[in-house]
């Protein structure tokens, strides 16, 4: 069976060169609409306006390599078919026909940090006859180019299908790392959010896991659509959310952004899984963005609601996700000033930016929390509590299921109002889920300032709720706090 399927692939790919061959005839006097420059340093221009059935002619006049593909680096899977596929050489060119209206970002799969944009407006209906007979066969190319390759992917499927399959896989598994099979399965049995933490725990061992990462996104997205956004979790820098942001902007295109937007996210969840989904979406637009924060913001702008919760995915991509060393991803809005890019941002976004910058901070001085609160006082007055709130989290993030630790990081921030915000944000980071519920318990029972005690079990008595599904385990939740509390818990 092995030998008859070669056999056959082979068939097809000979078939497959045999049409391009003929449609290259028909595309040598067709009209390239756009001619972009690939320099050493950048794309000239870097920002091209085409319409659909344009073709695009990218010239290496640099010294090195280069190698045009759409985003996101490094799996290219937004607009799969826009991948040179290779490196081209100096004084060489590569062409393109784009036939799917949209706003197309694309980079250097060799630099990543080159980057350009191509804009491509659906054809209007009164166009010269000869000008759609040149679309017609230059789409008809571009159909077959993409057919061929989803037939010699479904014949690699049927051979993968062969091979025997055990669908539970164990905890521990390190075949996840290398296996998309068994990554699958990983996230059947565990979800998403469980397959980034045990691929962030291979990595010492394997290497960067972005790559893999980003698979795992784009397999859950396919298993089960937007739920994608609210389980990935930033490690990996953030592949995940890149994964499931390439598979949306594949089955939906960037056509009409705002609409696409709008399906994302359904509204029978509740605030707390829905402010996760939407978070999700502002990791997956800074990257689709190329890091150009001011974009990814706008994009944001165009969700019907929750567009905060969208910005606070902007800000923490930046800050997780573009440092480059492992992922290949680079922003120009990190700098070692600890209110950068806050600084710079329109006075909307200043809070969702104050709400994540400490995570810059702790990089910044090294996870010294004394000079996190120093400079969250140094923040404007009116973004201070938002400074320590993240401050909270990140402190509940460095003292994981160590609550006394958290609480003694917090005391760095002036006591009242300050303080609060830092250790609400320190025990919502215990709780995202059920299993953190002791661990917030716990955290409470420690405070002996009552305002704080108060606080505290007002932040998980309002989390409870979104995140233990049926009344049995909230009421057993509520007995487990301190009796003084527990009727308050019940309202």
């Amino acid at each position: 069976m092995k030998v008859m399927s070669d056999k056959i692939k082979k068939s097809v790919k000979i078939s497959a060169v045999l049409f391009c061959l003929f449609f290259v005839l028909v595309w040598v006097n067709a009209h390239e609409v756009a001619v972009i420059r690939m320099d050493d340093n950048a794309y000239y221009s870097k920002s091209v306006e085409i319409h659909e059935g344009d073709t695009v002619s990218f010239k290496n006049t640099g010294k090195n390599d280069k190698w045009p593909a759409s985003n996101i680096h490094p799996t290219h899977e937004i607009y799969t078919e826009f991948d040179a596929g290779k490196p081209v050489t100096p004084n060489q060119s590569w062409s393109f026909v784009f036939g799917k209206p949209g706003v197309w970002q694309y980079h250097d799969h060799l630099y990543p940090k080159i980057t350009g944009t191509i804009t491509v407006l659906a054809s209007g209906e009164n166009e010269l006859q000869d000008a759609s007979q040149t679309n017609f066969f230059k789409n008809l190319a571009q159909k077959l180019k993409a057919f061929f390759k989803k037939l010699l992917a479904m014949f690699d499927r049927k051979a993968e299908s062969r091979n025997p399959k055990v669908e539970f896989i164990s905890r521990d598994s390190t075949e996840i790392f290398t296996d998309t099979t068994a990554l699958k399965f990983y996230i059947q049995n565990y979800g998403a959010a469980a397959t980034v933490q045990q691929l962030n725990a291979l990595s010492s061992s394997f290497g960067s896991c972005h790559d893999q990462a980003h698979k795992a996104g784009r397999i859950t997205y396919e298993l089960g659509g937007d739920r994608a956004f609210r389980e990935c979790g930033a490690e990996c820098h953030s592949g995940c959310y890149h994964g499931a942001t390439e598979a949306y902007f594949r089955e939906k295109g960037t056509a009409n952004l705002a609409a696409g937007l709008k399906t994302l996210c359904s509204s029978e969840l509740n605030p707390f899984f829905s402010h996760q989904c939407i978070h999700g979406i502002g990791h997956g637009l800074m990257a689709w963005a190329n890091y150009e924060i001011f974009d990814a913001l706008l994009a944001c702008d165009l969700l019907p609601e929750r567009q905060d919760s969208c910005w606070t995915g902007v800000f923490m991509e930046n800050i997780v996700g573009g440092l480059g060393k492992e992922s290949g991803h680079y922003t120009s809005y990190l700098s070692d000033d600890p209110h950068h890019p806050c600084d710079i941002v329109d006075e909307k976004y200043k809070g969702s930016c104050y709400f994540l910058q400490t995570s810059r901070m702790v990089q910044l001085f090294n996870g010294d929390f004394k000079k996190v609160a120093t400079s969250c006082l140094e923040a404007p007055v009116r973004y201070q509590r938002d400074c320590f709130q993240s401050m909270g989290r990140d402190v509940g993030g460095s003292a994981r299921k160590n609550p006394s630790r958290a609480i003694e990081l917090c005391r760095l921030a002036p006591k009242g109002s300050l303080r609060n915000d830092c250790l609400g944000g320190a025990v919502q980071d215990s709780f995202w889920d059920p299993t953190g519920q002791d661990d917030a318990l716990s955290f409470c029972r420690l405070l002996t300032e009552k305002d704080e005690k108060d606080l505290c079990y007002g932040v998980i008595f309002q989390r409870a709720p979104e995140v233990l599904t049926s009344k049995e385990e909230l009421e057993k939740f509520c007995s487990k706090a301190e009796s003084d509390y527990q009727t308050l818990c019940l309202q």
